[in-house]
């Protein structure tokens, strides 16, 4: 399974979109043929992964379905269905539906919980994801707690690169809100110093590309704050910034 990641991240690196569904799909397909249950449902997630960055709805709800179909046949130990459960709700926050996404992702809280302690930064990153889902539900004071106990979790684990996600997720909510709020600036400068120099091309406020549902706009939240640009100042650290800062754990 491993060996099949490997090669359809490369076929990504190469943009070749088309070649790595193909080979997902086939080995999916192969697996369902063998009765591979367990190696299917993992490559069911790697196509939950795969549609989700496309933004192909279609592709993402037919893989995330039998995937769920599978789960009660292969039923898999509690972190890993925990990160099954992740992966799904992600895309379903991604694809418009956060209110759906929140009980998933509450069920891969247990799961976590359970299996890993209270100190791990999947867990850290499950409560970010958690909490862009209620910013996407409009509940933006439950989305702050969210990202807060990710913060607490994240500072028992010393300079994990996951705390300046943390602060960049808090500064999106507060600019959604309001963008002079004085906090913004607040949590990016708190950002800066907890960014890894290779980690943080990959890791922005989420607003250098489009989203899922924007319609190829940025997503900049309803004042357009470019806080990829403020990171980018001259003030700032100088460091460019792309991707988005909502980050999806499902691999970890």
């Amino acid at each position: 399974m491993d060996e099949i990641a490997r090669e359809a991240d490369a076929l990504v690196g190469k943009k070749d979109y088309a070649g790595a569904e193909a080979l997902l799909l086939a080995r999916q397909q192969e697996a369902a043929r063998e009765g591979w249950t367990g190696i299917e449902l993992s490559l069911c997630s790697e196509l939950m992964g795969f549609y989700r960055q496309r933004q192909d709805r279609d592709g993402y709800y037919q893989a995330r379905d039998r995937a769920f179909a599978l789960l009660d046949v292969v039923r898999p130990d509690p972190a890993a269905r925990g990160t099954i459960l992740v992966n799904a709700a992600t895309g379903m926050t991604a694809f418009g539906d956060a209110a759906g996404a929140l009980p998933i992702y509450q069920q891969a809280e247990i799961l976590f919980r359970r299996a890993l302690g209270p100190v791990d930064h999947r867990l850290a990153s499950l409560y970010n994801n958690m909490a862009f889902a209620c910013a996407g539900s409009g509940d933006t004071s439950r989305a702050e707690r969210y990202i807060r106990t990710a913060m607490d979790i994240l500072s028992k684990l010393p300079h994990h690169p996951d705390m300046g996600t943390s602060w960049l997720n808090l500064a999106q909510l507060y600019a959604d809100a309001d963008p002079s709020d004085p906090r913004i600036g607040e949590c990016l400068a708190a950002a800066m110093g907890r960014l890894l120099r290779p980690y943080s091309a990959q890791v922005c406020a989420g607003l250098c590309g489009p989203g899922p549902g924007t319609g190829g706009k940025r997503s900049g939240g309803k004042g357009g704050v470019d806080l990829c640009r403020d990171l980018s100042s001259p003030e700032g650290s100088g460091m460019s910034f792309c991707g988005r800062s909502w980050r999806n754990s499902a691999r970890s």
